[in-house]
């Protein structure tokens, strides 16, 4: 009879432990839909103020070339960007386990673009979508994850994303 209400209590427990690797699986879904939203956002924000930009080269009044010199500032306000990070930060950490807290504990001196990246790396995203998430190039990123490397002081053995895990957990 006790065999039996362990084996069925250690069965609730791996079926609780499943249900919630599942939902933390939903969550990063989730947090990288919104990190890939913000992504095409700030794309088109780009683009806009590139269109902008040509449309004053190719205008001759200066009325216009103000205003539109004001759409281009208005466009640029890191406000609604920083606001959008602040948002991402509070789903990330309730995810994974008030990750950004722990990650500071541990490393002290990490940056806050550091503390993205890293947020980016655990999401397990491709250099590519970091890049365009941080917009910086590819190279941006590679060489941002070696300076986390050397900040964290992993060896050249150990995975970065496999550590990144470990953090919070």
């Amino acid at each position: 009879h006790e065999l039996e209400k362990s084996k069925a209590q250690s069965e609730i427990v791996l079926l609780r432990n499943a249900k919630l690797e599942s939902e933390i699986q939903h969550k990063n879904t989730e947090l990288a839909g919104n990190a890939m939203h913000l992504v095409q956002k700030a794309q088109l924000i780009t683009k806009i103020k590139s269109d902008i930009t040509q449309v004053i080269k190719e205008s001759e009044s200066a009325q216009i070339n103000q205003s539109l010199m004001r759409m281009i500032r208005n466009l640029s306000e890191d406000d609604r960007i920083d606001d959008e990070w602040k948002s991402f930060t509070m789903h990330f950490d309730k995810v994974h386990n008030d990750f950004f807290k722990s990650l500071k504990e541990k490393h002290p001196t990490v940056t806050n673009s550091e503390i993205k990246l890293s947020a980016y790396l655990r999401m397990n995203l491709s250099t590519k979508e970091i890049a365009q998430l941080l917009n910086i190039s590819v190279r941006g990123v590679e060489i941002g994850r070696y300076r986390l490397r050397k900040k964290l002081q992993l060896p050249t053995e150990a995975n970065l994303y496999d550590y990144l895990i470990k953090i919070g957990n």
